[in-house]
């Protein structure tokens, strides 16, 4: 959640305006007068404060990079394209025992960067270690055991099967080298401040300002990477970045800049380009379907039938953003597993029909304007993070659109910790928030949908706050929970069940498939991915996709 969290802060952080004049703060000027392969880039990953000392790959406090460009995993899922698998320290896998055991085969010739060779004993050691200290397991991993049976091949049992975890298992999880780990009392509270990893890049320096990760010349990839080197550097706010950026200061960066061909591209047409991620998260209304009036499906409906997205993308979210799919999938990206009829539907805007739907549910327009049914007037409040200024104007328009069809909608702004607590106790009308996945279809729905994943109201809820429960979703969760990945046809066939109940239900209110903005500077550099050649998610954030850019990046020249 950290990136989304980091992305987020600085949309709200961004403005429309540039000062290009302003000083960066950036340090030196990255080496710049170095060779093509001296060269150390200049990145910012979101950091606005002081840098503080964290390489702990179990940590959420970790610093940026340490996850992918320090540390590796078995497999890396490329959450830019579906169904995108590549060995990474692993080479294959299969699962056995229902999905209860995953074989994995270690690669070999792959040294840590203090030179000691690495083998299947690391990889065993990892997973144990994981399962021994509760902390560690952030994804909620049923481990049993690791075993390694040779350099090269290790087992790791379950207590269920987890076929539908194997992104966690094996693109999530960090393997760390057991001749250092295992002398570490604590390694939940472990700052790992000398990190030794396998990952194309090492730690050569570090300060509050900025730190430097440099080429591992030991590294198993053949001539990767080509760069020297990456400096990571933090800025007081987002405007002193964007500034940065636009004065040709930075390599690479993930700021929201609002009309960014004017106020960035504009500024060396030649170098200065951006990639628009799209398919990270979704944005949504989520309402409490335990309290009234959105226990009622035709409230959701008439509310959504009332909301022009054009115009919400337009206005509140600088265009950036893309029509979001009734099926709550990102597309292009899930096209395959969205079913035909949904796959090109569109949300309707027809304020009539708002009416009429409210109309046949039995609520009747009163003198205010405001329709109400039972004596409850159809007014309720959503909750917004203090400061996330594109939501607070998406809602100002959303307001103004359900005024307009005799809803009243009020807005209340609230501290990200009063937020967060909210949205997990269910103490809430409406919040407006992203949806995300782990990189698959199946957790894009277990995620939102699962009545695993929510808690009655004044509990914290997992990940589906909006309270929704429904037999059908979840016995179609179950089936994929134990269908193995490869057996597509039969995962569609569940995914489709679920599609027709949340295109029915609409649990969720979606507003748009947001945008990322990533910004980089070709001056130095070549081969970022494209829309043509998505290799890997284009942020500077967000492992594994940054590792995987970060050791593909060729100096330019």
């Amino acid at each position: 959640m950290r990136p989304i969290l980091a992305r987020r802060l600085l949309a709200a952080l961004a403005t429309a305006t540039l000062a290009v004049g302003v000083t960066a703060g950036c340090g030196d000027d990255g080496d710049r007068s170095t060779g093509a392969e001296g060269k150390i880039i200049n990145v910012f990953s979101g950091a606005n404060a002081g840098f503080v000392p964290n390489f702990n790959p179990f940590s959420q406090n970790s610093v940026a990079g340490t996850m992918s460009v320090l540390y590796e995993s078995l497999l890396y899922f490329n959450a830019a394209r579906a169904d995108d698998v590549q060995p990474q320290l692993a080479t294959g896998y299969e699962f056995a025992d229902d999905g209860r055991r995953l074989n994995f085969t270690i690669r070999e010739g792959v040294t840590w960067s203090d030179g000691k060779p690495f083998s299947a004993e690391d990889v065993a050691f990892t997973f144990n270690l994981i399962r021994d200290n509760p902390k560690l397991n952030q994804n909620g991993l049923p481990i049993v055991e690791a075993v390694a049976a040779d350099p090269t091949h290790v087992s790791v049992t379950f207590s269920q099967g987890v076929y539908t975890r194997l992104n966690l298992i094996a693109g999530r999880t960090w393997i760390v080298p057991k001749h250092l780990w295992s002398s570490i009392a604590d390694p939940s509270a472990f700052t790992n401040e000398k990190p030794v990893g396998t990952g194309a890049f090492t730690l050569a320096s570090f300060s509050q300002q900025n730190y430097v990760f440099e080429r591992n010349p030991s590294y198993w990839e053949a001539g990767k990477p080509k760069i020297k080197g990456m400096r990571f550097h933090q800025f007081a706010s987002a405007d002193s970045a964007i500034a940065a950026l636009a004065a040709g200061q930075l390599d690479w960066a993930g700021s929201f800049i609002a009309d960014i061909e004017k106020q960035y591209v504009s500024k060396d047409p030649e170098h200065n380009k951006y990639l628009n991620e799209s398919q990270l998260y979704l944005t949504n209304l989520i309402p409490n379907l335990d309290r009234a009036p959105f226990d009622s499906a035709a409230v959701r409906k008439a509310v959504s039938l009332a909301l022009d997205r054009d115009q919400i993308i337009r206005l509140a979210f600088s265009g950036y953003g893309k029509e979001a799919s009734p099926a709550q999938l990102p597309r292009p990206l899930w096209d395959d597993y969205i079913k035909p009829e949904y796959k090109d539907r569109k949300l309707e805007f027809d304020p009539a029909r708002a009416e009429q739907t409210l109309q046949q549910d039995g609520w009747a327009k009163g003198a205010d304007g405001v329709y109400a049914k039972a004596g409850r007037r159809l007014s309720f409040t959503v909750k917004v993070v203090q400061g996330y200024n594109d939501y607070i104007s998406a809602l100002q328009i959303m307001t103004q659109s359900l005024k307009s069809v005799g809803i009243e909608m009020k807005t209340q702004e609230v501290s990200f910790t009063a937020f967060s607590t909210d949205q997990q106790t269910g103490d809430f009308d409406v919040i407006i928030t992203n949806l995300y996945s782990e990189g698959t279809a199946y957790s894009w729905y277990s995620r939102a949908f699962s009545s695993k994943r929510t808690a009655p109201l004044g509990q914290q809820a997992g990940s589906n706050y909006g309270r929704f429960r429904n037999a059908a979703v979840d016995a179609a969760l179950l089936v994929m929970e134990t269908t193995p990945p490869d057996q597509r046809d039969a995962i569609r066939e569940q995914l489709f069940k679920i599609q027709d109940v949340i295109v029915e239900e609409l649990p969720y209110i979606p507003i748009q498939q947001s945008a990322s903005l990533i910004e980089y500077r070709t001056e130095n550099l070549g081969n970022f991915p494209t829309e043509q050649n998505h290799y890997a998610l284009t942020t500077p954030y967000n492992g594994p996709d940054m590792g995987i850019v970060a050791k593909n990046l060729t100096p330019a020249g």
